[in-house]
């Protein structure tokens, strides 16, 4: 079963791109605290990955129906955790960007950034382990949707080793370093192969699985 619609088909694609692609700006200022096109580019591509990415969120979620019982529980719970993943880091990323012109240069950067995490709350659950959960989510809805028959364990498993080798990465070496890019790479073909479902757009246990007529499409 395919993404009912135009934009959730794109998502797939487009999150982990745009993701990638502002890694790879910060890459020429060396991820540094460096107000200009560089930082803004950036963190502009990623708010459009992470709204993006709550679109294939919710993609994912329409593609383990119909689901009942607790294997809905499961589901539902899955998709809240990543929605408040993208939720986090959308803060982070619009705080960035407001840093980045509020700013003339990099001392006066982390000043605004050291207010904002000032506030009550906000260092806690925009800058700490919340960041993270999208990612861990995402690797629990894949597995879920393979459990249910719904996508190809191989695109699961790729998945899940993009979102493994990502995270490790970066715990291990720093936000900086090549495998993290190449973990993200990984992550994108496992989410493009997650977004085409099961050939044939078949659901085991409904009737959309019994065979049908061949069809030519313009």
């Amino acid at each position: 079963m395919n993404p009912a619609n135009r934009l959730a088909q794109i998502s797939f694609t487009a999150g982990p791109a745009a993701l990638l692609g502002g890694w790879s700006l910060m890459r020429v200022i060396q991820g540094a605290l460096q107000p200009g096109p560089w930082w803004t580019a950036a963190h502009a591509l990623w708010l459009v990955a992470f709204l993006m990415f709550a679109v294939m969120t919710l993609a994912m979620r329409g593609l383990a129906r119909p689901v009942s019982g607790g294997r809905r529980a499961v589901v539902e719970t899955v998709t809240a955790l990543a929605l408040l993943g993208v939720a986090v880091n959308l803060a982070q990323s619009a705080t960035s960007l407001y840093a980045g012109f509020a700013a003339a240069d990099g001392a006066a950067m982390r000043g605004v950034l050291d207010q904002v995490k000032g506030y009550p709350g906000v260092e806690a659950v925009v800058y700490g382990p919340g960041a993270q959960l999208f990612f861990a989510a995402v690797l629990a809805q894949a597995v879920v949707l393979a459990l249910l028959r719904r996508v190809t364990p191989v695109s699961a498993a790729v998945t899940a080793s993009g979102v493994a080798l990502m995270v490790v990465a970066t715990f291990e070496d720093g936000k900086g370093s090549a495998l993290v890019a190449v973990g993200m790479a990984v992550m994108w073909l496992g989410t493009l192969l997650l977004g085409r479902g099961l050939p044939g757009d078949q659901v085991p246990g409904t009737p959309s699985s019994a065979p049908r007529p061949l069809t030519t499409s313009h």
